[in-house]
């Protein structure tokens, strides 16, 4: 129980600083980049939640790279990082090509299929996984999991951190009221209403989704002691919802409807379902004591 706590006060502590920590980087950033504060909110909290995992780290006594999730030669971190990735776009192709054939979705046709737009959305697409990937892994399946996992073992490292890795994407900033003043404890004062989406049953289908999917990137950290499976997975998982999201959309009334989310054309009980399949099998292969 302590373990807990200690891992619950350290996220709350990165949450906290990074509403704080918006109003400067807002400061610093506003001469070139023209956002909403909200988005100032979010990235202040990811920068925060990496210092925070270090944080984490070296008050359970195991602050390096490897704990990170950084081990191994480069080649084949890399290696394993390309494998990886094309297991995550075929997991998000089976999701996908599943809802065409229910006619949950279809291709938009207001969308460009020129060569030269097609290779543009794949590049932005690419990069735009691999970032998110990239810090989101070295935060939950990094520093967090590293140190959980030294403190409470793998079972509730793997359900713990999987838990926090579905509630964060549930955690949405309003927009700052036009004319309303910013200062140092704006972030402070929305953060209550930021929650809001946790009283909704609504999102468990995409609450479950999200858990199953932090559950198999958990269990392929233990399984390969670094993060070259975890974030090839999940960039390829992230570019090609990129992706179906642009060039698909999602067709009402349908009889199939209620496996989808009402907040996401891709997941559901039906991602939660094909997910929990992926998983299951990846752990009696490759990780059941035989």
């Amino acid at each position: 129980m302590p373990a807990i706590l200690l891992f619950l006060f350290f996220i709350a502590l990165a949450y906290l600083l990074g509403a704080v920590v918006a109003y400067p980087l807002k400061l610093v950033l506003e001469p070139y980049l023209d956002l909403e504060y909200k988005k100032y909110i979010n990235y202040a909290t990811l920068l925060c939640g990496l210092l925070v995992s270090a944080l984490y780290l070296k008050t359970c006594g195991v602050l390096s790279k490897q704990a990170f999730g950084f081990s191994g030669s480069i080649k084949s971190f890399f290696n394993l990082l390309l494998k990886s990735f094309a297991y995550g776009i075929l997991l998000i192709l089976i999701i996908e090509l599943i809802l065409y054939l229910l006619g949950i979705y279809e291709l938009n046709p207001r969308r460009s299929y020129t060569l030269h737009e097609f290779v543009i959305r794949i590049i932005k697409a690419l990069v735009s996984g691999l970032l998110i990937s990239l810090l989101e892994e070295t935060i939950f399946r990094g520093g967090l999991f590293a140190g959980l996992h030294k403190q409470a073992g793998a079972v509730l490292a793997v359900i713990t951190s999987s838990l926090l890795y579905a509630t964060v994407h549930f955690v949405r900033y309003r927009e700052v009221p036009e004319g309303k003043d910013i200062d140092w404890i704006t972030g402070l004062m929305m953060m209550p209403d930021a929650f809001r989406r946790f009283y909704e049953w609504s999102i468990m289908d995409y609450f479950m989704t999200l858990f199953m999917f932090g559950v198999l990137l958990a269990l392929l950290r233990l399984r390969f002691n670094n993060l070259a499976a975890c974030i090839g997975i999940h960039a390829g998982a992230v570019g090609t919802i990129k992706m179906t999201n642009y060039y698909g959309q999602r067709i009402s009334d349908n009889q199939f409807d209620f496996l989808v989310n009402q907040y996401n054309s891709t997941f559901g009980w039906l991602s939660f379902v094909v997910l929990s399949v992926f998983t299951v099998i990846f752990y009696l292969r490759k990780m059941k004591p035989k």
